[in-house]
């Protein structure tokens, strides 16, 4: 079923109005036999209804070039979006792998990387501890070990390990 467009309906009252004046002032100047102020305000009336038909007319069609510009512009930016989104989720993988590649050649083991990602998720050894089903202990040598593994002071230079290159100062 079609929406109900007010301006679609608009158009049709005013062209209905016009024909409606036009087919009375048709039947009053032959039942009156001439011009008359009744006639002459049913012509306004008709030129109004005609003139109104016509802006609403040029409105919607104005509207509807807009509209496709803006369908348009939607479009390209919701490919642009596609395009980085998928750029991002590549980069990501890429920077996975990275990451992973450097765990290897620390030589961490399966917990030490588990540790490391969360640590440079940002969370807190408490947090990675509950995480994990461990102690806060078994983490914080679990930390320790990796840190000596890729010989950083800690964790903010372990996560400046990975981020320094990717950041950039303007």
């Amino acid at each position: 079923m079609k929406k109900f467009n007010i301006l679609h309906f608009s158009l049709f009252i005013f062209i209905t109005l016009f024909f409606i004046s036009a087919m009375d002032i048709w039947h009053d100047l032959n039942d009156m036999g001439g011009m008359n102020t009744h006639i002459w305000i049913e012509i306004v009336m008709a030129i109004l209804s005609l003139v109104a038909f016509g802006y609403m007319l040029h409105s919607i069609r104005r509207h509807k070039i807009k509209l496709t510009d803006v369908r348009e512009t939607l479009d390209q930016t919701q490919q642009e979006l596609n395009s980085a989104q998928s750029q991002t989720q590549k980069l990501r993988g890429e920077f996975s792998d990275m990451i992973q590649k450097q765990f290897d050649t620390w030589q961490l083991t399966h917990s030490e990387k588990e540790v490391a990602l969360l640590l440079l998720k940002g969370l807190s050894l408490d947090e990675i501890a509950n995480i994990r089903s461990t102690k806060e202990k078994t983490v914080r040598q679990q930390a320790s070990n990796l840190y000596k593994k890729a010989q950083v002071a800690g964790r903010h230079e372990l996560v400046a390990y990975f981020f320094e290159d990717l950041l950039t100062v303007q």
